[in-house]
């Protein structure tokens, strides 16, 4: 009875490879429809696309019932694809190059300040080549009097570890002696500035998102995602973990197989600053040196020149 139990807890050979089948089809499948979207947004992107829909979309308007038989049926779709398409363009180009924009709205809140007015930030940030939800910072006025109108942080949908506080109480002082920013500067005195503001606040987001994409492709470079079943393929594994080791991911923790323990610290430019790395026979002084020697996106590279 213990051996039928025992074998009905070992793996099926079959059943796994099956599992692995239908998994790879699966990637081969999401690949080909991704690689079908580009091509098909390429397409009608072209100069000469456009020049043919532009055509098609004129002899539509100058049907005549004997004519209009001798048109493709199929036209209508392919000309709404074309100016989705080109919609989808415009609204890309417009976010990759207008990253910061600002705008206006009302506080629905009768009794808001500054009588409901509220400027609005909106931050687009790319990674991976594609946009992710955008960012927003939302200002008033709730200080305002007949001689200083200071901005302040109403409300935002930053998360937690993107230091606002501190690039608001850098730039955007609401203490006693400050001065708004259209007021005439006193040497001596500060001054609210929101464009530096804005600036310093998009760069704390892209590099959030700049070491976090790092850290997702330091873990694909040494197959840590992959499947147990994909593992025993090609080199040794060695690296066992790679991870964040704060909100901020400004430290990167690494684990090796033989139980070596690293952390790294990164800079706000991406450089690697600090590295400690302890085993069972005390630090590394080595690996620490290669990993510290250059940026975070290069971890990987001088990590595998000192194992392989």
């Amino acid at each position: 009875m213990s051996s039928v139990a025992d074998e009905s807890m070992g793996e099926d050979p079959v059943g796994a490879q099956l599992e692995q089948e239908i998994a790879s089809l699966q990637a081969q499948v999401s690949a080909l429809k991704a690689q079908r979207s580009l091509q098909t947004a390429t397409i009608l992107s072209s100069h000469a696309t456009k020049a043919t829909l532009r055509r098609l979309r004129d002899s539509q308007k100058s049907t005549t019932p004997n004519t209009q038989n001798d048109i493709p049926t199929d036209t209508n779709p392919l000309l709404t694809a074309s100016k989705s398409q080109l919609l989808h363009n415009q609204q890309n180009l417009y976010r990759a190059c207008g990253t910061i924009t600002t705008f206006k709205i009302k506080d629905p809140d009768p009794n808001a300040v500054d009588n409901g007015d509220v400027l609005g930030i909106r931050i687009d940030v790319s990674t991976s080549g594609k946009f992710i939800h955008p960012y927003y910072v939302m200002l008033n006025k709730p200080f305002t009097t007949e001689e200083k109108e200071l901005l302040s942080v109403h409300r935002h949908t930053l998360p937690p570890y993107i230091p606002l506080s501190h690039l608001v109480e850098r730039y955007l002082p609401t203490g006693k002696g400050v001065s708004a920013m259209g007021a005439r500067k006193v040497e001596g005195q500060k001054r609210q500035d929101l464009r530096p503001f804005m600036r310093a606040l998009r760069r704390e987001v892209v590099a959030y998102h700049n070491r976090i994409a790092m850290i997702k492709s330091l873990r694909r470079e040494f197959r840590l995602d992959e499947k147990v079943s994909k593992k025993g393929k090609g080199r040794e594994k060695v690296i066992a973990d790679i991870s964040a080791a704060d909100a901020e991911a400004k430290q990167v923790r690494i684990e090796w197989v033989d139980g070596r323990i690293g952390r790294c610290v990164v800079d706000d430019g991406g450089n690697v600053v600090k590295c400690c790395i302890m085993g069972e026979e005390g630090r590394d002084g080595e690996t620490e040196r290669a990993v510290v020697n250059g940026r975070m996106e290069g971890i990987g590279e001088r990590l595998r020149e000192g194992i392989y």
